[in-house]
Protein backbone atom coordinates (compact mmCIF):
# COMPACT_ATOMS: atom_id res chain seq x y z
CA UNK A 1 0.00 0.00 0.00
CA UNK A 2 1.27 3.50 -0.86
CA UNK A 3 0.93 6.22 1.76
CA UNK A 4 1.79 9.91 1.72
CA UNK A 5 4.49 11.06 4.11
CA UNK A 6 3.06 14.60 4.00
CA UNK A 7 -0.75 14.31 3.94
CA UNK A 8 -1.08 17.84 2.50
CA UNK A 9 0.43 16.79 -0.84
CA UNK A 10 -2.09 16.22 -3.62
CA UNK A 11 -1.70 13.55 -6.29
CA UNK A 12 -3.59 11.93 -9.16
CA UNK A 13 -4.46 8.28 -8.48
CA UNK A 14 -6.26 5.50 -10.34
CA UNK A 15 -6.77 1.79 -9.81
CA UNK A 16 -3.41 0.50 -11.03
CA UNK A 17 -1.06 3.45 -11.10
CA UNK A 18 -0.12 6.66 -9.35
CA UNK A 19 0.91 9.85 -11.15
CA UNK A 20 2.91 12.53 -9.35
CA UNK A 21 3.95 15.83 -10.95
CA UNK A 22 6.94 17.79 -9.70
CA UNK A 23 9.98 18.69 -11.81
CA UNK A 24 8.91 15.73 -13.93
CA UNK A 25 5.88 13.45 -14.08
CA UNK A 26 6.31 10.06 -12.41
CA UNK A 27 4.09 7.04 -13.02
CA UNK A 28 4.38 4.09 -10.61
CA UNK A 29 2.76 0.87 -11.81
CA UNK A 30 1.48 -1.41 -9.07
CA UNK A 31 -0.76 -4.39 -8.48
CA UNK A 32 -1.17 -7.74 -6.76
CA UNK A 33 0.20 -11.12 -7.89
CA UNK A 34 -2.52 -13.58 -6.77
CA UNK A 35 -0.51 -16.82 -6.66
CA UNK A 36 0.58 -17.58 -3.07
CA UNK A 37 2.03 -20.96 -4.01
CA UNK A 38 4.36 -19.31 -6.56
CA UNK A 39 5.32 -16.64 -4.02
CA UNK A 40 6.18 -19.44 -1.58
CA UNK A 41 8.37 -21.09 -4.24
CA UNK A 42 10.23 -17.82 -4.86
CA UNK A 43 10.91 -17.42 -1.13
CA UNK A 44 12.38 -20.94 -1.02
CA UNK A 45 14.54 -20.12 -4.06
CA UNK A 46 15.93 -17.07 -2.27
CA UNK A 47 16.56 -18.88 1.02
CA UNK A 48 18.37 -21.71 -0.75
CA UNK A 49 20.46 -19.51 -3.04
CA UNK A 50 21.74 -16.62 -0.93
CA UNK A 51 25.23 -15.68 -2.09
CA UNK A 52 27.58 -14.87 0.84
CA UNK A 53 29.70 -12.73 -1.51
CA UNK A 54 26.72 -10.43 -2.13
CA UNK A 55 25.87 -9.75 1.53
CA UNK A 56 26.49 -6.06 2.29
CA UNK A 57 28.33 -5.76 -1.06
CA UNK A 58 25.70 -3.57 -2.74
CA UNK A 59 23.15 -0.96 -1.63
CA UNK A 60 21.37 -3.89 0.04
CA UNK A 61 22.84 -4.22 3.52
CA UNK A 62 21.44 -7.71 3.92
CA UNK A 63 21.21 -11.02 2.08
CA UNK A 64 21.07 -11.39 -1.72
CA UNK A 65 21.16 -14.01 -4.42
CA UNK A 66 23.35 -13.39 -7.44
CA UNK A 67 22.19 -10.58 -9.74
CA UNK A 68 21.05 -12.99 -12.48
CA UNK A 69 19.63 -15.78 -10.31
CA UNK A 70 15.99 -15.52 -11.41
CA UNK A 71 16.42 -14.66 -15.10
CA UNK A 72 15.99 -18.23 -16.36
CA UNK A 73 13.71 -19.47 -13.56
CA UNK A 74 10.13 -20.47 -14.39
CA UNK A 75 8.76 -18.71 -11.29
CA UNK A 76 10.12 -15.43 -12.67
CA UNK A 77 9.05 -15.90 -16.28
CA UNK A 78 5.56 -16.81 -15.01
CA UNK A 79 5.48 -13.53 -13.07
CA UNK A 80 6.69 -11.51 -16.06
CA UNK A 81 4.05 -13.15 -18.26
CA UNK A 82 1.42 -12.08 -15.72
CA UNK A 83 2.73 -8.47 -15.78
CA UNK A 84 2.77 -8.31 -19.57
CA UNK A 85 -0.77 -9.63 -19.87
CA UNK A 86 -2.01 -7.35 -17.09
CA UNK A 87 -0.40 -4.09 -18.14
CA UNK A 88 0.36 -4.11 -21.88
CA UNK A 89 -2.82 -2.15 -22.62
CA UNK A 90 -2.86 0.15 -19.59
CA UNK A 91 0.89 0.89 -19.66
CA UNK A 92 2.10 0.28 -23.24
CA UNK A 93 5.22 2.45 -22.76
CA UNK A 94 6.61 -0.38 -20.62
CA UNK A 95 4.77 -3.56 -21.61
CA UNK A 96 3.59 -3.29 -25.23
CA UNK A 97 5.75 -5.56 -27.43
CA UNK A 98 7.71 -6.31 -24.26
CA UNK A 99 9.26 -9.55 -25.53
CA UNK A 100 10.64 -7.83 -28.62
CA UNK A 101 11.68 -4.49 -27.14
CA UNK A 102 12.81 -5.08 -23.56
CA UNK A 103 15.54 -7.08 -21.86
CA UNK A 104 16.02 -8.16 -18.26
CA UNK A 105 19.69 -8.64 -17.43
CA UNK A 106 19.25 -8.73 -13.64
CA UNK A 107 16.62 -10.36 -11.43
CA UNK A 108 17.61 -11.19 -7.88
CA UNK A 109 16.22 -11.99 -4.45
CA UNK A 110 16.70 -10.07 -1.20
CA UNK A 111 16.53 -11.29 2.39
CA UNK A 112 16.24 -8.46 4.92
CA UNK A 113 16.78 -9.34 8.58
CA UNK A 114 16.51 -7.21 11.71
CA UNK A 115 19.21 -4.53 11.55
CA UNK A 116 19.56 -4.68 7.74
CA UNK A 117 18.95 -1.63 5.55
CA UNK A 118 18.83 -0.35 1.97
CA UNK A 119 21.02 2.64 1.15
CA UNK A 120 19.19 5.36 -0.76
CA UNK A 121 19.98 4.87 -4.46
CA UNK A 122 18.54 4.99 -7.99
CA UNK A 123 18.50 2.73 -11.07
CA UNK A 124 18.99 3.92 -14.66
CA UNK A 125 16.23 1.54 -15.84
CA UNK A 126 12.63 0.70 -15.03
CA UNK A 127 12.93 -1.08 -11.70
CA UNK A 128 10.47 -3.63 -10.30
CA UNK A 129 9.90 -5.20 -6.88
CA UNK A 130 7.64 -8.14 -6.05
CA UNK A 131 7.14 -8.31 -2.28
CA UNK A 132 6.93 -11.86 -0.97
CA UNK A 133 6.34 -11.07 2.72
CA UNK A 134 5.42 -8.15 4.91
CA UNK A 135 8.27 -5.99 6.13
CA UNK A 136 9.73 -2.52 6.42
CA UNK A 137 8.45 0.45 4.44
CA UNK A 138 10.24 1.50 1.25
CA UNK A 139 10.88 5.26 1.34
CA UNK A 140 10.84 7.44 -1.80
CA UNK A 141 11.92 10.77 -0.31
CA UNK A 142 11.78 12.98 -3.41
CA UNK A 143 8.19 11.82 -4.08
CA UNK A 144 7.09 12.19 -0.45
CA UNK A 145 5.95 8.54 -0.47
CA UNK A 146 6.41 5.39 1.54
CA UNK A 147 5.36 1.92 0.40
CA UNK A 148 4.17 -0.56 3.01
CA UNK A 149 4.56 -4.02 1.44
CA UNK A 150 2.14 -6.91 1.64
CA UNK A 151 2.80 -10.39 0.20
CA UNK A 152 2.03 -10.38 -3.52
CA UNK A 153 2.25 -6.60 -3.95
CA UNK A 154 4.42 -5.44 -6.84
CA UNK A 155 5.64 -1.98 -7.86
CA UNK A 156 7.42 -0.86 -11.03
CA UNK A 157 9.25 2.46 -10.89
CA UNK A 158 10.56 4.58 -13.77
CA UNK A 159 14.32 5.26 -13.97
CA UNK A 160 16.17 7.46 -11.48
CA UNK A 161 13.76 7.28 -8.53
CA UNK A 162 15.62 7.55 -5.23
CA UNK A 163 14.55 4.81 -2.79
CA UNK A 164 15.73 2.97 0.31
CA UNK A 165 15.05 2.40 4.01
CA UNK A 166 16.82 2.67 7.36
CA UNK A 167 17.57 -0.27 9.63
CA UNK A 168 14.75 -2.79 9.68
CA UNK A 169 13.41 -3.26 13.22
CA UNK A 170 11.03 -6.19 12.62
CA UNK A 171 11.57 -9.68 13.96
CA UNK A 172 10.50 -11.56 10.80
CA UNK A 173 12.76 -11.67 7.75
CA UNK A 174 11.48 -9.77 4.71
CA UNK A 175 11.81 -11.30 1.23
CA UNK A 176 11.46 -9.65 -2.16
CA UNK A 177 12.21 -10.33 -5.82
CA UNK A 178 13.80 -7.39 -7.61
CA UNK A 179 14.47 -6.82 -11.33
CA UNK A 180 15.53 -4.18 -13.85
CA UNK A 181 13.80 -3.71 -17.21
CA UNK A 182 16.10 -2.33 -19.92
CA UNK A 183 15.45 -1.24 -23.48
CA UNK A 184 16.62 -3.93 -25.92
CA UNK A 185 15.26 -3.57 -29.45
CA UNK A 186 17.05 -6.62 -30.84
CA UNK A 187 16.45 -8.85 -27.84
CA UNK A 188 13.69 -11.48 -27.89
CA UNK A 189 12.87 -13.05 -24.53
CA UNK A 190 10.84 -15.83 -26.16
CA UNK A 191 13.87 -16.93 -28.19
CA UNK A 192 16.06 -17.03 -25.10
CA UNK A 193 13.43 -18.94 -23.11
CA UNK A 194 13.12 -21.47 -25.96
CA UNK A 195 16.90 -21.91 -26.06
CA UNK A 196 16.97 -22.51 -22.31
CA UNK A 197 14.16 -25.08 -22.56
CA UNK A 198 15.89 -26.84 -25.47
CA UNK A 199 19.12 -27.13 -23.44
CA UNK A 200 17.21 -28.54 -20.47
CA UNK A 201 15.43 -31.11 -22.64
CA UNK A 202 18.49 -32.23 -24.57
Amino acid sequence: MINLIDKNNKLNENKNSLTISYSRTINIIFGYYPYPEKIHDIILQIKNNLNPKMENYTNVKGGMTSWEHFIDKKVFTDFMTYLINKHQTSHPHVFEFFLEKKIIRSAWGNEIKKGDSLTLHTHPFFHGVLYLTEGCDLILPELNLKITPKPGDYYIFPPEINHGFDKYEGENNRYSLVFNIEQGESFTLIKKMNEINERKNS
